[in-house]
């Protein structure tokens, strides 16, 4: 993804898919994405179960969503 985009959605809870090299599935997470590091290829992101890393070349899609669209 382009930088000034991702840039536009730190602070916003969003759904992020992303697929590991490998895998078949892609795996969603939803929390609060809190940095994103362009040299070291990280998004920070705060999740409900903890705050972890995502690699941005594993990043399918990001989406801005509202935090009553949880879904179980």
């Amino acid at each position: 993804m382009k930088e000034k985009y991702m840039g536009k959605l730190v602070g916003k809870y969003c759904k992020i898919v992303t697929r590991e090299p490998g895998e078949e599935r892609a795996s969603v997470v939803t929390g609060i994405l809190k940095d994103v590091d362009h040299e070291k290829g990280v998004l920070m992101i705060d999740s409900g179960q903890s705050l972890g890393c995502l690699s941005i070349t594993t990043v399918i899609a990001i989406k801005p969503c509202d935090q009553e669209e949880k879904r179980v």
